[in-house]
């Protein structure tokens, strides 16, 4: 049984590996887009956005403990003091050209 679990144990290792190389490749090409100021990067990134927030309502609206967890995040968050941009950065200077 030992054995069973090790390779179970590298099976899933390796494809957190695959996945994290995966994540990194698309992150880039993600970044490449933005950089250009690609109209379909930012269509996808506002589906992407709006995606996951229905996913979260509706995640809070159905499941008391995604609910608690998520009202102690917010609460947690509440606590810790409000930090301010550096000094001379706006984000309109962090746009990119169009």
């Amino acid at each position: 049984m030992g054995e069973e679990a090790r390779s179970l144990v590298g099976e899933a290792e390796e494809e957190r590996r695959r996945n994290l190389a995966h994540n990194a490749k698309v992150l880039r090409l993600f970044a490449e887009l933005a950089a250009k100021n690609d109209s379909d990067y930012w269509r996808a990134y506002l589906n992407f956005i709006n995606d996951f927030y229905r996913y979260v309502w509706r995640r809070l609206e159905e499941d008391p403990l995604f609910r608690e967890t998520y009202m102690k995040i917010l609460a947690e968050r509440a606590r810790r003091p409000r930090r301010e941009p550096p000094q001379g950065q706006v984000a309109a200077e962090k746009t990119p050209p169009a």
